[in-house]
């Protein structure tokens, strides 16, 4: 991997980045959720390699070989994500977001959209519209069921739960406890071909949320499969499919 040194202010970030597969016009980065590093993609990451695309992979602050970092704001997590980019000398790339990792990819595109060509946001929890969204207390990070599900997972790779910084928790669900309509308005802005996908019934996030989100988008496409919150992790041959046909469109 390579290491990548943002600063901040008074503050230098580390960021551990991964490129693979051909060297390709147009690359995949994949960025994942809360609790997770890069290692949460090898089977994407390896059928987008089979399909001749360049991959692109990185530890999100307090993830992994990452930096721990006092301040986790969503939109230090958006600025993470446009340095990893410069670092690489990438223009535009093809992205895909899990969970926190959507959140991620989706600030970016509104900041500057001409960076993504395409953008699949799985499990993406929206910023709050109303009054009633705040009332159902959505936490944007795996429920418990979904932690039940992973514990295999954790088992067999303990990396990620080991060192990822716990303080970010409370940080980032912090900044779901107010009604952002900004957010809501700034998806007219997100004009490129974009996938939402739900983990339907099972996960913590109710779809009707991500159906909501996918009609405010201009070019938005919806699709469910029922697996809780981590369909790339526990649906992977099925996630894999669904994305590379919509990256091959």
């Amino acid at each position: 991997m390579e290491i990548l040194t943002r600063t901040a202010g008074s503050e230098e970030i580390a960021l551990a980045v991964r490129t693979s597969g051909p060297a390709a016009a147009n690359p995949v980065l994949l960025v994942h959720g809360m609790g997770g590093d890069h290692h949460t993609w090898r089977p994407l990451a390896r059928a987008l390699r089979t399909a001749g695309r360049t991959v692109i992979s990185y530890d999100q602050r307090g993830h992994g070989r990452s930096s721990r970092s006092p301040s986790y704001l969503l939109n230090d997590f958006r600025d993470d994500l446009s340095f990893v980019l410069d670092g690489l000398g990438v223009e535009q790339v093809d992205v895909v977001g899990h969970s926190l990792g959507g959140q991620t990819a989706l600030r970016m595109a509104m900041s500057t959209p001409e960076r993504i060509g395409k953008l699949v946001l799985e499990e993406i929890p929206p910023m709050p519209r109303t009054q009633a969204d705040l009332d159902e207390n959505i936490a944007p990070f795996t429920g418990m069921a979904d932690r039940m599900r992973g514990l295999w997972s954790v088992a067999r790779y303990p990396g990620p739960v080991l060192r990822f910084d716990h303080r970010m928790s409370d940080v980032v669900t912090r900044q779901f406890d107010a009604v952002d309509t900004a957010w809501w308005d700034a998806l007219s802005l997100i004009t490129f071909p974009t996938l939402v996908i739900s983990g339907g019934d099972r996960s913590f996030l109710p779809p009707r949320h991500l159906q909501s989100l996918t009609d405010a988008l201009p070019s938005g496409d919806y699709f469910q499969i029922d697996a809780g919150h981590s369909v790339h992790r526990d649906r992977s041959d099925e996630f894999n499919r669904r994305v590379l046909d919509f990256l091959r469109l």
